[in-house]
């Protein structure tokens, strides 16, 4: 399984014939592996390779794993299966994607703070009529004597977004190897900037 990492530059659109395309631009610049784990040593096999732009303010200890791979700071460090070269210090490329597959993106949507239930959850709130005290409160939230508590679950206002979110199936448009940009169809999760994964069986 190929696993791509990139950032979000924004949504375009390109013209299929006669037809409207709305499309993501996902900027994936080379992947770099900073170690190389074996099931002996480390349990699993994979590859940890360094992804984003660069990162100023980063601990010794994370340092020292680039500078001992001779890989530049940035700003996360991502395990991905073993693909392509297998040693400290390669790169992975879009190189490793196939236009001609559908692929999944791994996206990080939008965080929006503590929310109350309208936007949280979509209730419609109530009345806005004379002796409404509550206009976007949820209402009941429990039961009276028996059961006499709130359900676990019960929809209510709380953190919303900030959450990982996977959309499966996505057709790749074209793929720039020399701009290391891929073009999706569809819209994507996460914010201009955010990190992305792309997936292909």
């Amino acid at each position: 399984m190929a696993v791509l990492y990139g950032t979000k530059v924004g949504m375009t659109r390109v013209f299929d014939g006669d037809q409207v395309v709305p499309v993501t631009v996902i900027e994936c610049t080379p992947n770099e592996v900073v170690q190389v784990k074996t099931k002996d040593h480390d349990g699993a096999d994979a590859l940890k390779v360094a992804v984003g732009a660069r990162k100023k303010n980063t601990s010794k200890a994370v340092a020292g794993e680039f500078k001992k791979a001779g890989v530049e700071l940035r700003s996360f460090l991502k395990e991905v299966p073993v693909q392509g070269e297998a040693k400290a210090g390669a790169k992975l490329t879009v190189s490793l994607l196939d236009a001609a597959k559908l692929c999944n993106i791994i996206g990080w949507n939008k965080g929006r703070g503590f929310a109350g239930v309208m936007k949280r959850h979509n209730f419609s709130g109530h009345k806005a009529t004379h002796g409404t005290m509550g206009h976007r409160t949820p209402g009941s939230v429990g039961c009276r004597m028996d059961p006499g508590k709130t359900f676990k679950g019960q929809r209510m206002a709380g953190r919303f977004g900030s959450e990982q979110t996977t959309i499966k199936n996505l057709k790749i448009v074209s793929i720039d190897a020399e701009k290391n940009l891929v073009i999706v169809k569809g819209a994507i999760p996460g914010p201009n900037g955010g990190l992305i994964a792309i997936t292909q069986n």
